[in-house]
């Protein structure tokens, strides 16, 4: 038996020629809007404000954008798609911190291996500060030379 591969729109004029849809990706289910708020919620904006963005909502409606936004992440194939760009999105991170942790407790173990206690000291310390275990400081932003502004003060028992 002989196959053709024969294309149906071979045969039909342009004008009954089914359209392709432009932009989103094939097997997506969500409106233009739908993905600007996905990708609004991924950018780091409240579902709120990317509710508000997305659906240009104008109007002063606070509780009704809330309940609004609510239930848009909630539908199914907008979560999976938030859930999708933030997968995509933690991928694409050159550097991040659970990296920089692992790369100074390496360093951290490297010194004590040469038995260099500057070095080891030095990422011990970047891994204190990076945790906030670092004393407060005092910043003098001005004032008088006797009278100092204070920032921060200084706690001793945290």
């Amino acid at each position: 038996m002989i196959q053709h591969n024969v294309n149906l729109g071979d045969f039909m004029d342009d004008k009954d020629k089914p359209k392709k849809k432009a932009g989103r990706p094939k097997g997506s289910k969500l409106t233009p809007k739908q993905e600007k708020f996905a990708k609004n919620v991924v950018s780091g904006m409240s579902q709120v404000e990317a509710y508000r963005d997305a659906y240009d909502a104008k109007t002063d409606c606070k509780n009704s954008h809330r309940v609004q936004a609510y239930n848009l992440a909630k539908n199914s194939n907008v979560s999976n798609m938030i859930e999708e760009l933030k997968a995509r999105a933690e991928r694409n991170v050159v550097w991040t911190r659970q990296m920089a942790v692992e790369a100074l407790l390496e360093a951290a173990d490297i010194a004590r291996v040469q038995k260099h206690s500057q070095g080891m000291t030095g990422a011990l310390k970047e891994l204190n500060a990076m945790y906030g275990y670092n004393e407060a400081t005092k910043i003098n932003i001005g004032g008088q030379k006797d009278n100092p502004i204070v920032v921060a003060q200084e706690e001793k028992d945290l």
